[in-house]
């Protein structure tokens, strides 16, 4: 055979293996937006297919204009504050519970306050309902009263939804009976590097089931935590039916002063001294926690009456406002 036949049949072989051998880039079509709803990421070049939630209706004071699918939370301008601005809100109208803003926290009883039930993340305890948020306290079944077993729901928007200041509402029915403790409170976002009290806590709204016609609005602080009770650091509200109504609860913050409200009455109102704050706690973004306690160093003072269950804490909406 000639070699020069040899010789171009081996280069074309060497060739073939190369080319077989190399990966071809192949093009990946998708949303490259990591904060889309459908992030594709192994997407190499966007498609325009980015989807998104959020208010779609023009007229809606919190219309976005990037979303594509609504999520129930527009709002008319009869439901602004003045002064503020529509920050952030949820009217509970999804399926489920939006984890984009909120967190589901696990404890075992008796984590805090010495309570009786355990935070679980569990459909029987957090649930929406016709465009309401249920926070169910429910007991063991079989009810053991020997050893009883109760279950509750706790959410936080903590890293998700956190706010410096502003006019903060929430709309709800509170639970009956001896042994409830629902909260609607308010923690500093540096809770993990300086601890509590010192990073301060606003309670917008505390009850217990065996004083059902009060609410309570207090704020803790290193000056003055734990039972605030008969200082200027609680204020108490005293309600004609409380318990078979929905009320709105909300507190308005700023740089020295926190006022709390009860469906728009004022029954709060402390001022930031100098004399007693050398390090006010209340200057950083705080975030929101919800949930619903069972008996404890205060709910449990007449103890727990097992025939309420399953008791439920109702949230209409959360609505964030800061100043405009």
């Amino acid at each position: 055979m000639d070699k020069s036949i040899i010789l171009i049949s081996f280069i074309l072989l060497i060739t073939s293996c190369t080319n077989n051998g190399k990966d071809e880039e192949v093009e990946v079509l998708g949303c490259m937006d990591v904060n889309s709803l459908n992030y594709n990421e192994e997407a190499t070049e966007d498609d325009g297919s980015c989807s998104y939630y959020g208010c779609t209706d023009p007229s809606a004071i919190n219309y976005n204009s990037q979303a594509t699918i609504d999520d129930g939370n527009c709002l008319s301008e009869e439901n602004s504050v003045p002064g503020f601005s529509l920050f952030w809100n949820d009217e509970f109208n999804a399926d489920t519970l939006n984890l984009q803003f909120w967190n589901i926290e696990r404890f075992s009883k008796g984590t805090f306050n010495n309570e009786s039930q355990s935070y679980v993340d569990s459909k029987d305890n957090i649930i929406l309902i016709d465009g309401k948020l249920y926070i169910r306290a429910k007991k063991e079944s079989p009810f053991d009263p020997n050893n009883p077993v109760y279950t509750s729901g706790r959410i936080n928007t903590k890293n998700k939804v956190e706010v410096q200041y502003g006019y903060w509402e929430v709309r709800a029915k509170l639970p009956t009976g001896v042994g409830t403790w629902p909260a609607i409170w308010m923690l500093n976002s540096k809770i993990d590097s300086i601890g509590w009290p010192n990073c301060g806590e606003i309670d917008i709204m505390e009850h217990v089931g065996y004083d059902s016609s009060r609410a309570f609005f207090s704020i803790h602080n290193a000056n003055i935590h734990g039972d605030v009770g008969g200082t200027n650091q609680q204020g108490i509200y005293d309600f004609d039916d409380n318990e078979n109504d929905f009320n709105t609860y909300a507190v308005e913050w700023g740089e020295t002063y926190i006022k709390g409200y009860v469906n728009g009455s004022l029954y709060f109102n402390f001022y930031k001294s100098s004399e007693l704050f050398n390090d006010w706690p209340y200057d950083n973004p705080f975030f929101l926690i919800i949930n619903l306690a069972i008996g404890g160093d205060w709910g449990g003072v007449e103890g727990i009456d097992t025939s309420i269950f399953p008791a439920s804490f109702i949230i209409d909406y959360v609505r964030m406002h800061v100043k405009s």
